[in-house]
């Protein structure tokens, strides 16, 4: 078939569904969209065997998986260090802590309020108050590739883009926010000279800025679990954007 077929695209489909009928597994341990695979195990060793399965099925029928481009992450709570930029930051999320802060008694640390997940008076549980760092402990990853036999190991990353979306080994969506928010800043640069244009009217200028940077930054934003730090970091990127139409700087004050 010719390249850019409208059909190939269902035929590849028929295909790989024929021949997985046999090896696959159920729903949700195996995502198969187009020719991308996401393949979910308990365990390394369950990750490995089901693998090689799929590798060796698919060779025998004339066709490879690409192991330059798979990757393995080991998703969980916990897993991935806080960098700690703030003098005094929060055990939980890293930030710094300020006078609404209580103290973990078995680290010592200030963890934020809205991130001790105490309800009501703080003063009550002060004395007794175990920080999530201290009860959920960061799970060590000591290797940073999987060996998978045949010669071939994979490598073990923290953050992995699939369908346009990054996905984060904690689970969060602070990795596809900051991606989704420079993916936005960069359409916006390239209409830049069409967004500030006077001479176009401000009405369609929105509704350029709503149909290429809006949507670009929202990609995926369905499946995101998303905290008040996000909400306020896709606040500050839509409003850096629309002031920038407008020829409105943040020291600038409206009369309305």
């Amino acid at each position: 078939m010719h390249q850019g077929s409208a059909l190939s695209p269902l035929l590849f489909v028929i295909v790989m569904e024929a021949i997985s009928r046999e090896f696959r597994v159920a729903l949700p341990w195996e995502l198969l969209y187009a020719d991308d695979l996401v393949m979910i195990a308990e365990t390394e060793e369950d990750l490995i065997r089901r693998l090689n399965e799929w590798q060796n099925n698919v060779e025998n029928r004339a066709m490879r998986i690409d192991m330059n481009k798979t990757k393995v992450m080991i998703s969980g709570e916990r897993q991935k260090p806080l960098q700690k930029a703030a003098r005094w930051p929060c055990s939980v999320c890293g930030r710094g802590v300020g006078s609404n802060s209580i103290q973990c008694t078995s680290c010592h640390k200030w963890v934020h309020k809205k991130c001790s997940g105490i309800k009501g008076n703080m003063y009550k549980v002060m004395r007794s108050f175990i920080c999530r760092g201290c009860s959920n402990p960061v799970i060590s990853t000591d290797h940073t590739s999987v060996d998978i036999g045949a010669s071939a190991n994979l490598e073990v990353v923290d953050k992995f883009c699939y369908l346009g979306d990054m996905l984060s080994v904690d689970g969060d969506a602070d990795a596809a926010l900051e991606a989704r928010i420079r993916i936005g800043c960069n359409k916006f640069r390239q209409f830049v000279q069409l967004l500030t244009n006077r001479d176009i009217s401000l009405i369609r200028r929105g509704k350029l800025y709503s149909s290429c940077m809006r949507s670009s930054m929202l990609h995926g934003s369905e499946t995101w679990p998303v905290r008040k730090e996000n909400e306020v970091a896709l606040q500050r990127a839509k409003m850096r954007m629309v002031r920038w139409m407008c020829n409105v700087k943040v020291k600038d004050k409206s009369s309305k």
